[in-house]
């Protein structure tokens, strides 16, 4: 190969140089490389030169590289591409080559001299940051996450897509909004919560953890719970630090919340149960003791009423605890079930009578519960308190509507209505109207107690 002055410099450098560095004639045709490559590939000059290079590029990426090569041949425009090569352990590794076109003073390219680094830690590391943000933004995904980070100097919070997503606001891109109007979405009773909850992270004493459950108003009316948790970071100036930043996620707990309450209320409502249980198998010993004519009749009469009242207990047992919903069941069947610890053999102290209505197993126990309440009620303090006292059961259906009256007579007079409600009443409310879509009425009679209700045929039998 027949050097010019310039060109055995370029060797000189050429072989000092930790990259590959090549040449290549005008048109393309590769006729030199240093030392470097051989030693990197593991190819002779013999293989290397022409286009034999190309047999090191990986087979994915050489149509590619040799459209580039091509291009920057044929214009004259710098070459500069990314690609792999084999080493000569028969492993790829990514390089940037690059390479600028030697022209003479017509302008046409006489050669061509190139450089390829090796880039393949580099490229590791991008790729290992790349799946490193895409575990993340899955994780997010997965667990119905929105990241946020709030500049404390400029008084302004980036939300992700995440984070709008949950709070229900498109963005432009930017994601970013001032604090004053983030807080403006929390509910009023939560906001100084929150304030209080960000002062306390950015405590230089403090270490740094923010958390905070709150209620928010979305921009179309809904209410939904959120929790927040963050770090806090600070910039140190001497002896003083100042927190700078808070970074981190948020979540809807709404449903988590309502669980909760639901979870409370049953609780609630299990030991009023567990009461009233008490108070009615009271009621009942008291009551069968006053009519049974010796021991042994009043066991069996006693256990006959623990009896119906265990299969009752069977009907009005919460939804969240009964295996299955269980198939539809008859008003009049309902009623029986329920009053059946109430009767007394020989004695038609409840009357029960309507036309047939079906139950469905979705609303049974809303409806048996309600009748529940008023039977333990009635046991006592009202008619069912006392051998003389009547119960009295009555509906009718018209325009697909369910129309009950419970009617109580003989029991202690009402001298006057009770003057606060009960949490067996609060609940039987909450069911007729909350759950069955009906009203419930009271009427305190001095006679006794008259209940009023009325309930859509669809809800009772859905």
């Amino acid at each position: 190969m027949d050097f010019s002055a310039t060109e055995n410099q370029f060797a000189v450098l050429a072989e000092s140089l930790p990259q590959l560095v090549w040449s290549a004639r005008a048109d393309g045709s590769h006729d030199y490389f240093n030392r470097r490559w051989h030693e990197f590939t593991g190819m002779t000059a013999e293989q290397s030169e022409g286009n034999g290079w190309q047999n090191a590029v990986h087979p994915r990426d050489l149509p590619a590289v040799k459209a580039q090569w091509r291009h920057s041949v044929e214009t004259g425009a710098p070459y500069e591409t990314e690609y792999r090569i084999r080493n000569a352990a028969g492993i790829f590794e990514w390089v940037l080559s690059r390479a600028v076109p030697i022209q003479d003073l017509s302008g046409h390219t006489t050669r061509w001299f190139g450089t390829s680094t090796n880039i393949d830690a580099q490229k590791n590391a991008e790729e290992a940051v790349r799946s490193l943000e895409t575990r993340y933004r899955l994780a997010l995904e997965a667990a119905n996450l929105g990241t946020w980070q709030m500049d404390l100097e400029e008084k302004r919070i980036l939300w992700d897509e995440g984070a709008c997503a949950l709070y229900g606001i498109p963005h432009d891109g930017s994601f970013s909004l001032p604090f004053d109007q983030v807080i403006e979405m929390v509910h009023p009773d939560d906001r100084e919560a929150v304030k209080s909850r960000i002062v306390e992270a950015c405590d230089p004493q403090s270490d740094g953890h923010y958390e905070s459950e709150y209620r928010a108003i979305l921009p179309d009316g809904r209410l939904r719970w959120f929790r927040s948790v963050g770090q806090a970071f600070f910039a140190v100036d001497g002896d003083h630090s100042q927190a700078v930043i808070i970074s981190g996620v948020v979540s809807d707990i709404t449903e988590r919340h309502a669980f909760e309450e639901a979870q409370q209320l049953l609780t609630r409502e299990l030991n009023h149960r567990v009461k009233n249980l008490f108070a009615i198998a009271n009621g009942m010993v008291s009551m069968t003791a006053r009519t049974a004519k010796d021991p042994k009749e009043m066991a069996t009469a006693l256990r006959g009423r623990l009896s119906a009242l265990s299969r009752a207990h069977e009907l009005v047992q919460p939804a969240a605890i009964r295996h299955g919903s269980g198939p539809d069941v008859g008003l009049v069947q309902l009623c029986e079930a329920v009053l059946e610890p109430y009767r007394q053999t020989g004695t038609p102290r409840v009357s029960i009578e309507g036309p047939s209505v079906r139950v469905g197993s979705n609303t049974t126990t809303s409806l048996a519960l309600v009748l529940h309440e008023l039977a333990t009620n009635a046991a006592k303090y009202g008619c069912l308190s006392n051998p003389e006292g009547h119960l009295s059961i009555r509906w009718m259906v018209h325009e697909d509507i369910v129309d009950l009256v419970w009617t109580e007579s003989g029991g202690p007079p009402i001298e006057t209505p009770p003057n606060f409600q009960g949490f067996g009443t609060q609940l039987s409310q909450r069911s007729i109207a909350g759950q069955l879509g009906g009203t419930l009425e009271q009427e305190w009679l001095r006679v006794g107690l008259r209940v009023h209700m009325t309930l859509p045929l669809d809800r009772l039998s859905g």
